[in-house]
């Protein structure tokens, strides 16, 4: 028998990459607020400022260059690295879990208020 999450995804696909996509967004929030993600954060500018030093003075690019270089640099390691100790850290599994837990409750809350009215939860889907 399927559960009831899979009786959602299968019916609302659009449903499922939504929540996919809040998921992601609730990760990177969650990751920017925690102490690891503040320190990164830290890294991250210091790298930044020192890759426009490098590209100004050792490869010696004009300086309105160097700080878009730098600019570039710091998105690129932000993102990867951001990536990496997300996955690391498993944060993503963890909000992966909750939510599908709250989907199989809420689930669970509708089939009984169906049942109620007398409604079974296959013809509430089709």
């Amino acid at each position: 028998m399927k559960s009831i999450k899979e009786k959602f995804d299968k019916k609302f696909p659009e449903a499922k990459t939504l929540r996919e996509m809040e998921l992601r967004r609730a990760v990177w929030k969650l990751f920017g607020k925690s102490t690891v993600g503040k320190v990164a954060s830290v890294i991250y500018l210091i790298i930044s400022f020192t890759s426009i030093f490098i590209y100004w003075k050792f490869f010696r690019i004009n300086i309105f260059l160097s700080i878009f270089l730098g600019a570039i640099t710091w998105f690129a390691i932000t993102y990867v690295f951001d990536l990496i100790l997300i996955k690391l850290l498993g944060i993503e599994k963890i909000l992966t879990k909750m939510n599908d837990e709250e989907i199989k409750a809420s689930g669970e809350k509708l089939e009984e208020t169906l049942k109620e009215k007398g409604v079974s939860m296959d013809d509430f889907l089709k």
